[in-house]
């Protein structure tokens, strides 16, 4: 069970498992499945807030849930006042970091070029969003750590390889991307979804917790 803050939470299992729109039957048993496997830290869509309420509960605490696609001051007040413990924001703003900041509630802006990733850190919220990963590649990597200076970098989508990448890199956490999943919402074999989120844990356990960059 887990009695800490999502930060720490984060900052120690360096992972983030996300759940995309649409709920299924096998959600929880899902759920299940990965926070036996060592991810302590979810993320449901802001449009299944529901889905908050039921994990936390089955769940008996043993993993932080947060919302993602968060773009508006009044998802965020919903999104904290279902249970959520931190958010990602596809698009940061000052706005929404003030509002996250006026709820208790850790905000990671969005952002993707350097410029936006180091404008993103200066808004003060918990860290600083990159997403889509896959997109951008691991050489981008030291290049968004570095653009974000002393703030946290959570990065989103990538495989169990970019995991690797990105946290060497310095990267705070990251959101597998959407092969972790797979087709196990549906009707994909609970045990191969195992087999692939040890694939992740294992290099996160591997790597070790996070630590902030050196002055």
């Amino acid at each position: 069970m887990t009695d800490c803050g999502p930060l720490d939470v984060l900052g120690r299992t360096r992972l983030i498992a996300s759940f995309q729109r649409g709920a299924t039957a096998r959600t929880v048993a899902i759920a299940t499945v990965l926070v036996e496997e060592g991810f302590a830290a979810l993320t449901v869509d802001v449009g299944d807030l529901d889905l908050v309420e039921r994990l936390g509960t089955l769940l008996g605490g043993r993993a932080v849930l947060g919302v993602h696609g968060v773009r508006t001051d009044e998802a965020l007040y919903r999104a904290h006042d279902a249970g959520a413990t931190y958010a990602l924001a596809p698009i940061g703003t000052a706005g929404l970091v003030r509002a996250a900041q006026d709820n208790g509630l850790p905000l990671f802006a969005g952002a993707m070029t350097p410029a936006e990733i180091s404008a993103a850190a200066a808004l003060g919220g918990a860290g600083v969003l990159v997403h889509p990963a896959e997109v951008l590649g691991t050489s981008y990597a030291p290049h968004a750590v570095a653009a974000a200076g002393d703030s946290r970098l959570v990065v989103g989508g990538s495989s169990p390889y970019g995991v690797t990448q990105w946290l060497n890199a310095g990267a705070f956490a990251v959101v597998a991307d959407s092969s972790l999943l797979s087709d196990a919402l549906d009707h994909g074999d609970l045990g191969f979804l195992r087999d692939r989120a040890r694939n992740y844990t294992s290099e996160t356990e591997r790597i070790g917790p996070w630590s902030p960059p050196a002055p």
